[in-house]
């Protein structure tokens, strides 16, 4: 019999589809019950089981992964995922920042008072959210110099050592996805830059997840400007999952799975560009339209939504322009489907 897993967090469509390919039996725990999340799973719950967590686990005999925004989630099973006592030293963004500090490793400098345009951002969470410029001070958020650059990742899998196995554009804000602010709205893999830099980041990368004991799937946030600057890490499967499958044509969850157990990882190149693009909704939205099935299109709506969700996946593969081309057709026939 296949072996089970339940997965535990905000967003997990992902994650349940590279494990169900990878041969699993999964159930999940969730907030975005997305119509495609059946495909993937025998029985999804919503976070209010999140208490019974413990018990759905024994009743299934399933391994239990903690994906986005439930990395320091306690429960006493099985785990095929990082500790939370582990995990807890690194969502912590003031914590995580004092052992850079003391490590030596770049990152945008902690203030304790504005000085000019600062970021502002919460202590804990992510996805961009709550992310902003000010010139004030904010309570409950750390304040951070502000660099320009560009948002990028290096998706790393930990086992004896730490392999990157991948670097990506992150999309920050992206306007024609109707992301305001610095909301993250999906990767493109690979980064579109040269040997040299790419080099520096996985090193950057590497040096940093070495800080902690980490296993399986994990990836380091960067700005790319005169040098690369850690913003975060994530000690858990990440939001580029898609955009390394399309590009790289590997299952992670399987490779999460070995890093897991210490066995050795191979290292593939990019064989195309891909991309996936969070569309949030630009209007209230109330869907009617079931798109389960379809391709290029993951974390499927079943509505309502509010002005500001995010709404839709959109998954799109090819050479560089082709990948954002196909992207801007599916976003035209995603809102035309779903106006029908």
């Amino acid at each position: 019999m296949p072996e089970k897993v339940l997965l535990i967090g905000t967003n997990v469509r992902n994650v349940a589809s590279s494990a169900k390919r990878a041969g699993y039996e999964v159930d999940a725990i969730t907030k975005y019950a997305d119509a495609d999340l059946s495909i993937y799973c025998n029985r999804v719950y919503s976070l209010d089981a999140s208490g019974r967590a413990e018990e759905i686990a024994q009743q299934s005999k399933a391994k239990v992964v903690l994906c986005s925004n439930f990395e320091t989630f306690e429960i006493k099973a099985e785990l095929l995922c990082n500790e939370p006592k582990v995990a807890r030293k690194i969502v912590d963004k003031l914590e995580f920042y004092k052992t850079l500090e003391n490590t030596g490793i770049p990152h945008p400098a902690v203030l304790k008072k504005p000085e000019g345009r600062v970021i502002a951002k919460p202590r804990f969470g992510g996805g961009g959210e709550g992310v902003r410029l000010t010139d004030k001070q904010e309570d409950g958020c750390i304040l951070q110099e502000f660099i320009e650059g560009i948002p990028c990742s290096v998706s790393l899998l930990a086992s004896k050592e730490m392999v990157p196995i991948a670097c990506n554009f992150i999309f920050s804000g992206w306007k024609e996805m109707n992301a305001s602010g610095f909301r993250y709205s999906g990767n493109l893999t690979p980064l579109k830059i040269d040997e040299e830099k790419r080099r520096e980041l996985e090193r950057l990368a590497v040096e940093t997840a070495e800080l902690f004991d980490l296993r399986g799937s994990i990836g380091v946030d960067f700005i790319l400007a005169d040098r690369p600057y850690v913003l975060e890490l994530n000690p858990r499967f990440q939001g580029s999952l898609d955009s390394i499958e399309w590009s790289l044509d590997i299952n992670l969850f399987s490779l999460h799975v070995k890093a897991f157990e210490g066995k050795k990882i191979e290292v593939v190149k990019p064989k195309r560009f891909a991309i996936r693009a969070i569309y949030f909704a630009d209007r209230d939205w109330n869907i009617r339209r079931d798109l389960t099935g379809n391709p290029f299109f993951a974390d499927i709506p079943t509505g309502p939504y509010r002005k500001g969700d995010p709404m839709v996946s959109i998954l799109s593969s090819g050479s560089y322009d082709e990948a954002f081309r196909k992207v801007r057709e599916r976003k035209e026939l995603f809102l035309k489907l779903i106006s029908e």
